[in-house]
């Protein structure tokens, strides 16, 4: 389920293409132009907008919203006749564009606020497995994971006996973990065990995926995929610290016909938790000069420690509006 501010910004984004006369009169009455926003989803934006933690966030995106109608690679000032929310709705298969609205069948936006993840992930699929993986800390680092585990079970209470080896984890044992190690720092023995899981993940992990993209047009893919380039033009309209974002992210066949791919580099990191760096080098024939684009993937819990198989999220560690294409 979209978050509060997930939805007031994506919303307000949309009403500010509408071309009102004040933010006021937006949300007076539901638009007959949007789609696929739900009552209960518009009662509560209405009420949220006016709260003190979201004012800045409902004005910026209306603002961008009031952008796109006016710009000439947007709108020409044309207010749209339907605006298609996607909220929580996930198409099916990997790596989808990240389109929250479509607007008149045409323009497909993006809202993106305060974030630098680029994708999220399962590891095997992003990190071109052979076979599906259920827990990627088994895949690349067994004996680390379950040294740890059995550090982790040797310490904390939960209310039912947890299994011996990690790999035997159900639901409810996972769900039991969770909450025994929510408010809990790591132990001297199990931090130690975390930081031996953390470098193991981060290696093996960096040398599979360099592996998997052993020449240069497959790194060239690569890359687009974790810029989400895709086949269809799309734009990004957002903030990035104290600051409006709006771009307009193309295609394969447009990035080409300026940049020039060079390599890219994959190695894993030391960190507080399985890392694995990138950096992508790009001629830019326009500017004539190379460029480089940076990130890191990170291998991790997302809902508690234990609680879930890890995920991979995908950061971009360049300011947006540097990246190309």
């Amino acid at each position: 389920m979209a978050s509060v501010r997930t939805e007031i910004t994506e919303l307000a984004t949309g009403l500010g293409m509408l071309g009102y006369d004040s933010p006021i009169e937006a949300i007076s009455q539901f638009p007959k132009q949007f789609a696929d926003v739900t009552e209960r989803v518009w009662n509560q934006f209405t009420q949220a907008v006016d709260e003190s933690p979201h004012r800045v966030d409902f004005a910026g995106a209306y603002r961008n919203g009031q952008v796109f109608l006016e710009a000439n690679d947007g709108l020409r000032g044309r207010p749209p006749q339907l605006i298609e929310w996607k909220g929580s709705h996930r198409s099916p298969g990997h790596d989808q564009l990240p389109i929250d609205l479509r607007v008149d069948h045409v323009y497909l936006i993006s809202c993106k606020y305060s974030s630098k993840i680029l994708l999220n992930a399962a590891p095997s699929n992003l990190f071109a497995a052979s076979h599906d993986v259920g827990d990627w800390y088994d895949h690349a680092a067994p004996s680390q994971h379950q040294a740890l585990y059995a550090a982790v079970r040797a310490e904390v209470d939960t209310s039912v006996d947890l299994p011996p080896f990690v790999g035997d984890l159900a639901k409810h044992h996972r769900s039991e973990l969770k909450t025994a190690l929510a408010n809990r720092e790591w132990s001297p023995k199990c931090a130690a065990a975390y930081r031996e899981l953390a470098a193991e993940v981060g290696r093996v992990t960096a040398s599979q995926w360099r592996k998997s993209v052993a020449t240069k047009r497959q790194r060239e893919a690569l890359l687009w995929r974790l810029l989400r380039i895709g086949p269809a033009p799309y734009y990004v309209l957002g903030s990035a610290r104290d600051r409006a974002l709006r771009l307009l992210v193309t295609t394969p066949w447009d990035w080409r016909r300026r940049f020039e791919f060079r390599d890219l580099e994959i190695w894993g990191e030391e960190a507080g938790q399985p890392k694995i760096g990138w950096r992508a080098t790009v001629r830019d024939h326009e500017a004539a000069e190379e460029t480089c684009v940076d990130g890191h993937v990170e291998v991790r819990w997302s809902h508690g420690r234990f609680a879930q198989a890890p995920e991979a999220k995908v950061y971009l560690d360049t300011p947006h509006s540097q990246v190309p294409g």
